[in-house]
């Protein structure tokens, strides 16, 4: 005879094994020196970020940027994880004194699944009412923007959304 009761507690029991399980892998990113904090999304995408442009990150929370690419420009990354449904698109503010943003998109399961590099004076161009910049067709369509596929990012060794 079906219990909903014991099913509610099922359920919870399993949530509860998974969330144990996901502060656990999130421990061990820190420990492992693979992400910096407790952001665990913002340190995943500049995590991706510094491996993709081939760089080390530096101190963690640098006002205005987030590494420094061979090149010598600023680079601010900003990652936007999905929910199960859709993905996300606002970006968000962008701070000086960065040269260029990467915007990451991230899977549910935190796999990238692409990314645009905006120069900072094209995303000045794409600032809503909001004081945010969002992922649109139209800013992705900019001669400027350079758009990345998950191959690429998984060519700098970060693990692609399968």
């Amino acid at each position: 005879m079906y219990d909903p009761v014991s099913a509610v507690d099922a359920a919870m029991a399993r949530l509860r094994a998974a969330e144990r399980e996901r502060r656990a892998a999130i421990e061990d990113l820190i420990r492992l020196g693979a992400i910096r904090s407790h952001v665990v999304v913002g340190d995943l995408g500049e995590l991706i970020a510094a491996r993709y442009y081939g760089v080390a990150l530096p101190p963690a929370f640098t006002p205005g940027y987030d590494l420094i690419d061979k090149r010598g420009n600023r680079v601010q990354v900003k990652t936007l994880r999905a929910t199960p449904t859709r993905p996300r698109t606002i970006i968000g503010e962008i701070n000086d004194p960065c040269d260029v943003v990467l915007a990451i998109r991230l899977d549910f399961d935190y796999a990238p699944t692409e990314a645009i590099e905006i120069p900072r004076a094209v995303a000045g161009l794409f600032v809503g009412k909001n004081g945010k910049v969002s992922w649109t067709a139209k800013l992705v369509g900019h001669p400027q923007v350079r758009y990345v596929t998950a191959e690429e990012l998984a060519a700098s060794g970060a693990e692609p959304h399968a």
